[in-house]
């Protein structure tokens, strides 16, 4: 009689509010993710827009663009902090 009560639909209903709530959770932990990575993408990118500035506003007022020895410029990423830095002028 133990079989016979186990296929009951009240257990295969509890089983499958199991299943939905793994489901769930499983959508919940992804969207965690997605957020979060959402938010590390949106600062990667107004840095870049930032260095971009930096490095055109860097351009027009320094004479490196115009020296001679036309020496590219290189970005130095330390720690949290992004600088745009020019090898010609160390600028």
């Amino acid at each position: 009689m133990m079989c016979l009560n186990w296929f009951s639909p009240q257990n295969l209903n509890q089983e499958k509010k199991m299943e939905n709530q793994e489901v769930l959770k499983a959508i919940a932990v992804l969207a965690d993710k997605t957020g979060r990575y959402h938010e590390r993408l949106m600062a990667v990118e107004r840095d870049n827009v930032r260095l971009q500035k930096e490095l055109k506003d860097h351009k027009n007022g320094c004479g490196c663009e115009n020296s001679s020895e036309k020496k590219d410029m290189s970005f130095t990423v330390g720690g949290n902090e992004s600088e745009a830095e020019c090898e010609s002028c160390g600028a």
